[in-house]
């Protein structure tokens, strides 16, 4: 594969039969090994020549981390987390959520609870699947 590639150039096209002395392979082995090279050979004026390899152009990124529709939701959730979590008891997802009435949703519960758990302020204990959590802090 890598003497084909080798007799081969991006400009000039190259017979199959100057192509197959040149490697020294018989015709259905050379038929196979460009078959098998893919993409990386193309056809021009009759001819194999090595295909342009594409140019990958960078996509521009989006917008990351909380956009500017959700920071009151989270900010919402967050003041009620951490009122809810200094309780003795903690606070379940189900607790906050039914308490959330429209102000935020189950996904926010989630992510504030990741936030606040990496923070420091509250810690996770589960039993099962029912995770509650706890303030760290006193008061």
């Amino acid at each position: 594969m890598d003497a084909i590639l080798n007799a081969l150039n991006d400009t000039t096209p190259t017979s199959i039969y100057n192509l197959k002395k040149t490697v020294g392979l018989s015709d259905t082995a050379l038929a196979l090994a460009l078959v098998s090279l893919g993409g990386r050979v193309s056809v021009k004026d009759g001819g194999v020549v090595l295909a342009p390899t594409p140019v990958k152009e960078k996509v521009p990124a989006g917008p990351r981390g909380p956009t500017a529709k959700v920071a009151p939701r989270l900010e919402a959730c967050r003041s009620k987390f951490l009122e809810a979590a200094a309780r003795p008891e903690g606070v379940t997802a189900k607790e906050l959520l039914s308490e959330a009435g429209e102000a935020y949703v189950y996904t926010d519960i989630l992510l504030v609870a990741r936030q606040l758990t990496e923070a420091g302020l509250i810690e996770e204990s589960r039993k099962g699947r029912k995770a509650t959590w706890n303030s760290t802090t006193n008061g």
